[in-house]
């Protein structure tokens, strides 16, 4: 079963989108009527004999360590098989330069912007679909330690370490998938999963505390959530259609000269001087989603008095709550800007002087909230 979202967005019935439908459209010009053809044409092959589906398995081994405490070792991967990936079914032909490389277009002098090479079918122009032409497959290593509540204590401390690769992550019209860079071959676009974070570790847990000479001092606990993820996948991007394709998301040449990629820094994170413009005409040869941005570290604790009211109930409490959200005021940055160039004339560039720069955050700073929570 498909999602009408998938092949038709709620907004394209929405001005400017709603411009016009046409039921069984003539080959090769369906625009008998005088219309002009529209910028894009979206469709889904409603004759596919196939479904997406996935594949799962996992395996893992468990030991209790201590009284109360297991931990688990496991293996555990996935194969996605035939997913939705929007891919141009008019793209633009390519010719093949005396060296090998193919060519989808060419620079003008004094014009910005590429000169296209001719489309499959020349009455139309961009015609996007989604079909059952993309893959993905995950494996992990995953490592639990589970202390059930014993002496006051109870925790629990996972890890992941991990690897998704995919040619089709990502979403656009509230669904589908980002549309391939080269429409003509999807494992040019195969790389890290957009959700792709290679190490994850989480340790939670909470301490009831021993006191209980009176009811000042009974019933109060403490707890705790750390987390601390790799960064999300970062993908370096021309920022213009330097290939003369009609697509989007071009990637440029690295260039080994350039030194180390990733610098760290929050005004630069990537080193521009690692990358090289393409060819007027031609795709990068850098990897989707290849290098990573910055991690995230957070840790949020909390301090609880319960007191049993056994005048009104056995089971009435009154619960006061502490909570400390990102109590280390710890700053977790956003992705940097992946737009490396600014258009130029006859096939050339400018360096984005933003490229690479952080401008967001993944989390709030610090806050403090106070609750009183009657429980019965």
């Amino acid at each position: 079963m498909i999602q009408a979202r998938t092949y038709e967005s709620s907004y394209v019935y929405t001005p400017p989108y709603a411009l016009n439908i046409i039921v069984f459209p003539q080959f090769p010009n369906p625009f008998l009527n005088g219309l002009p053809p529209p910028s894009q044409i979206v469709a889904v092959d409603y004759h596919t004999d196939v479904t997406p589906y996935t594949i799962q398995w996992n395996f893992n081994v468990q030991r209790e360590l201590l009284p109360a405490t297991v931990l688990t070792v496991g293996y555990v991967g996935s194969r996605g098989v035939d997913l939705f990936a929007n891919r141009d079914l008019n793209p633009v032909l390519p010719t093949l330069a005396s060296d090998g490389t193919l060519m989808f277009g060419h620079a003008t002098p004094g014009v910005v912007g590429i000169a296209q090479n001719p489309r499959v079918n020349t009455k139309l122009t961009s015609f996007g679909s989604a079909g059952p032409v993309a893959d993905s497959n995950y494996n992990s290593l995953q490592v639990g330690l589970n202390r059930r509540l014993s002496h006051n204590v109870q925790a629990q401390l996972s890890y992941t370490w991990s690897r998704c690769m995919d040619n089709s992550s990502g979403t656009s019209g509230l669904e589908a998938s980002v549309p391939w860079v080269y429409p003509l071959n999807g494992s040019f676009d195969r790389g890290r999963c957009q959700f792709d974070r290679p190490q994850t570790v989480k340790l939670s847990g909470f301490y009831i505390l021993p006191w209980k000479s009176n009811l000042l001092v009974r019933g109060w606990q403490l707890g705790g959530v750390f987390t601390g993820q790799s960064g999300g996948p970062f993908d370096v991007r021309i920022g213009f259609d330097q290939a003369g394709s009609g697509t989007a998301n071009q990637r440029p040449n690295v260039i080994t000269a350039g030194g180390n990629i990733v610098q760290g820094l929050v005004n630069q994170w990537a080193n521009p001087a690692a990358f090289a413009l393409p060819t007027p005409g031609t795709y990068g040869n850098f990897s989707r989603d290849y290098l990573a941005g910055p991690g995230l570290v957070n840790f949020d604790f909390s301090v609880i008095k319960d007191t049993p009211i056994t005048a009104i109930s056995e089971q009435f409490h009154a619960q006061f709550r502490a909570e400390f959200f990102n109590i280390f005021n710890h700053a977790n940055f956003g992705l940097p800007n992946s737009n490396l160039y600014l258009q130029a004339a006859n096939g050339a560039a400018t360096l984005n002087p933003t490229f690479g720069q952080i401008t967001s955050t993944l989390t709030s700073s610090r806050q403090i909230q106070f609750a009183l929570k009657l429980i019965f």
